[in-house]
């Protein structure tokens, strides 16, 4: 993953429960750290905004979103 990559929460982290405010919703990453526990900062669109997260709770978007 890199900057600028859109993601969703991968199954990892659908069952967190600091994550459930994420929940089908998309983000775009915006800083990838080289340590820490939570080296990614995402950015949730209609959401709670740039939160730090772990790359399993991350998954690439799908190109082809049901709806």
């Amino acid at each position: 993953m890199k900057v600028g990559d859109l993601v969703e929460l991968s199954s990892a982290g659908r069952g967190t429960g600091y994550c459930q405010t994420m929940r089908k919703k998309t983000g775009i990453i915006v800083e990838i750290r080289e340590s820490g526990m939570y080296p990614i900062d995402v950015h949730w669109f209609d959401g709670p905004g740039k939160v730090r997260h772990r790359r399993a709770n991350l998954k690439f978007l799908s190109k082809t979103q049901k709806k």
